[in-house]
Protein backbone atom coordinates (compact mmCIF):
# COMPACT_ATOMS: atom_id res chain seq x y z
CA UNK A 1 0.00 0.00 0.00
CA UNK A 2 1.37 3.34 -0.94
CA UNK A 3 1.27 5.75 1.62
CA UNK A 4 -0.49 8.97 0.26
CA UNK A 5 -2.27 11.54 1.56
CA UNK A 6 -5.24 10.44 1.78
CA UNK A 7 -4.11 6.49 3.31
CA UNK A 8 -2.41 9.26 6.16
CA UNK A 9 -5.72 10.37 6.94
CA UNK A 10 -7.31 7.54 7.65
CA UNK A 11 -5.04 5.69 9.49
CA UNK A 12 -3.68 9.07 12.16
CA UNK A 13 -7.97 9.22 12.22
CA UNK A 14 -7.82 5.38 13.64
CA UNK A 15 -5.32 5.67 15.65
CA UNK A 16 -6.59 8.66 17.27
CA UNK A 17 -9.45 7.67 17.57
CA UNK A 18 -8.39 4.36 19.66
CA UNK A 19 -6.08 6.37 21.65
CA UNK A 20 -9.02 8.67 22.54
CA UNK A 21 -11.19 5.09 23.61
CA UNK A 22 -8.34 3.65 25.41
CA UNK A 23 -7.80 7.91 27.53
CA UNK A 24 -11.67 7.90 28.22
CA UNK A 25 -11.35 3.98 29.26
CA UNK A 26 -8.11 4.79 32.06
CA UNK A 27 -9.91 8.16 32.87
CA UNK A 28 -13.03 6.42 33.95
CA UNK A 29 -11.13 4.74 36.42
CA UNK A 30 -11.01 7.94 38.42
CA UNK A 31 -14.45 9.79 39.23
CA UNK A 32 -15.24 11.41 36.03
CA UNK A 33 -18.22 13.64 37.78
CA UNK A 34 -18.53 16.93 38.76
CA UNK A 35 -20.13 17.71 42.46
CA UNK A 36 -20.60 21.11 44.02
CA UNK A 37 -19.06 19.32 47.35
CA UNK A 38 -16.14 17.88 45.90
CA UNK A 39 -15.45 19.56 42.74
CA UNK A 40 -14.36 17.75 39.49
CA UNK A 41 -13.13 14.38 40.05
CA UNK A 42 -9.32 13.19 38.34
CA UNK A 43 -10.58 11.93 35.78
CA UNK A 44 -13.41 14.42 34.79
CA UNK A 45 -11.20 16.68 31.92
CA UNK A 46 -8.84 13.60 30.52
CA UNK A 47 -12.56 11.96 29.96
CA UNK A 48 -13.86 14.99 28.17
CA UNK A 49 -10.93 16.18 26.38
CA UNK A 50 -10.98 12.64 24.92
CA UNK A 51 -14.70 12.90 23.97
CA UNK A 52 -13.96 15.68 22.16
CA UNK A 53 -10.96 14.07 20.53
CA UNK A 54 -13.16 11.24 19.36
CA UNK A 55 -15.87 12.88 17.91
CA UNK A 56 -13.03 14.92 15.81
CA UNK A 57 -11.86 11.75 14.44
CA UNK A 58 -15.08 10.19 14.03
CA UNK A 59 -16.01 13.68 12.24
CA UNK A 60 -12.95 13.45 9.97
CA UNK A 61 -13.49 9.49 9.44
CA UNK A 62 -16.77 10.49 7.70
CA UNK A 63 -15.63 12.84 5.70
CA UNK A 64 -12.71 10.56 4.64
CA UNK A 65 -15.49 8.46 3.42
CA UNK A 66 -17.57 10.85 1.97
CA UNK A 67 -14.21 12.29 0.25
CA UNK A 68 -15.16 15.98 1.68
CA UNK A 69 -12.33 16.86 2.92
CA UNK A 70 -9.27 18.04 0.55
CA UNK A 71 -7.14 15.20 2.41
CA UNK A 72 -9.35 12.35 1.46
CA UNK A 73 -9.21 13.06 -2.39
CA UNK A 74 -5.10 13.80 -2.48
CA UNK A 75 -3.57 10.72 -3.97
CA UNK A 76 0.07 12.17 -3.75
CA UNK A 77 2.39 11.04 -1.69
CA UNK A 78 2.52 11.76 2.15
CA UNK A 79 6.14 12.40 2.35
CA UNK A 80 7.73 14.20 -0.45
CA UNK A 81 10.95 11.39 -1.70
CA UNK A 82 13.27 14.20 -1.60
CA UNK A 83 12.08 14.59 2.35
CA UNK A 84 12.43 11.46 3.01
CA UNK A 85 16.15 11.77 4.08
CA UNK A 86 14.94 14.49 6.55
CA UNK A 87 12.91 11.87 8.01
CA UNK A 88 14.95 9.44 8.44
CA UNK A 89 17.91 11.29 9.87
CA UNK A 90 15.38 13.08 12.72
CA UNK A 91 13.91 9.93 13.27
CA UNK A 92 17.75 8.21 13.96
CA UNK A 93 19.34 11.05 15.66
CA UNK A 94 16.35 11.00 18.10
CA UNK A 95 16.76 7.41 18.65
CA UNK A 96 20.64 7.86 19.62
CA UNK A 97 19.39 11.09 21.77
CA UNK A 98 17.25 8.61 23.47
CA UNK A 99 19.96 5.61 23.74
CA UNK A 100 22.60 8.33 24.90
CA UNK A 101 20.58 9.28 27.37
CA UNK A 102 20.44 6.44 28.50
CA UNK A 103 24.19 5.47 28.77
CA UNK A 104 25.83 8.88 29.16
CA UNK A 105 22.85 10.92 30.86
CA UNK A 106 20.92 13.98 28.83
CA UNK A 107 23.25 16.84 29.27
CA UNK A 108 26.41 15.06 27.40
CA UNK A 109 23.51 13.41 24.74
CA UNK A 110 22.32 16.93 23.94
CA UNK A 111 25.13 18.21 23.45
CA UNK A 112 25.71 15.86 20.42
CA UNK A 113 22.56 15.68 19.27
CA UNK A 114 22.13 19.30 18.83
CA UNK A 115 25.93 19.90 17.14
CA UNK A 116 24.68 17.25 14.88
CA UNK A 117 21.46 18.05 13.82
CA UNK A 118 22.58 21.82 13.40
CA UNK A 119 25.16 21.26 11.28
CA UNK A 120 23.55 18.75 9.31
CA UNK A 121 20.21 20.63 8.42
CA UNK A 122 21.33 24.63 8.89
CA UNK A 123 23.58 26.70 7.74
CA UNK A 124 24.50 28.41 10.48
CA UNK A 125 28.52 28.87 11.30
CA UNK A 126 30.22 26.64 13.62
CA UNK A 127 30.33 28.80 16.47
CA UNK A 128 27.03 29.45 16.48
CA UNK A 129 26.41 25.66 16.41
CA UNK A 130 29.16 24.75 19.06
CA UNK A 131 28.05 27.87 21.31
CA UNK A 132 24.40 26.65 20.66
CA UNK A 133 25.22 22.67 21.76
CA UNK A 134 26.98 23.76 24.60
CA UNK A 135 24.70 26.73 26.10
CA UNK A 136 21.36 24.33 26.07
CA UNK A 137 22.31 21.77 28.07
CA UNK A 138 23.47 24.29 30.51
CA UNK A 139 20.63 26.54 30.48
CA UNK A 140 18.69 23.00 30.62
CA UNK A 141 20.66 21.99 33.67
CA UNK A 142 20.00 25.45 35.71
CA UNK A 143 16.58 25.33 35.04
CA UNK A 144 15.76 21.57 36.05
CA UNK A 145 18.54 20.71 38.55
CA UNK A 146 18.51 23.91 40.01
CA UNK A 147 15.45 26.04 40.18
CA UNK A 148 12.41 23.02 39.94
CA UNK A 149 15.06 20.86 42.00
CA UNK A 150 14.43 17.59 39.51
CA UNK A 151 17.38 15.34 38.55
CA UNK A 152 17.19 14.52 34.79
CA UNK A 153 18.98 11.19 34.22
CA UNK A 154 22.62 11.64 33.95
CA UNK A 155 24.01 7.93 33.34
CA UNK A 156 27.68 7.55 33.59
CA UNK A 157 28.61 11.05 33.50
CA UNK A 158 26.51 11.97 37.03
CA UNK A 159 29.75 11.86 39.21
CA UNK A 160 31.07 14.59 36.70
CA UNK A 161 28.01 17.03 38.47
CA UNK A 162 29.07 16.05 41.59
CA UNK A 163 31.17 19.22 42.54
CA UNK A 164 28.02 21.20 40.57
CA UNK A 165 26.18 19.52 43.23
CA UNK A 166 28.16 20.83 45.95
CA UNK A 167 28.13 24.77 45.18
CA UNK A 168 24.32 24.66 44.56
CA UNK A 169 23.56 22.82 47.94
Amino acid sequence: MKLTTRNAEIIVAIILALCSIALMVKSAQNRIDWTVEDNMGAGFMPFWLSVGMLICTIITIFKWFTKRSPQSTDEKPFIDPEANKYVYVTVLSLVGLILGTAYVGIYISLIFFLFFYLKYFSEKSNLFITIFSLATPVITFCFFEWLLKITLPQGISEPLFYPIYDLMY
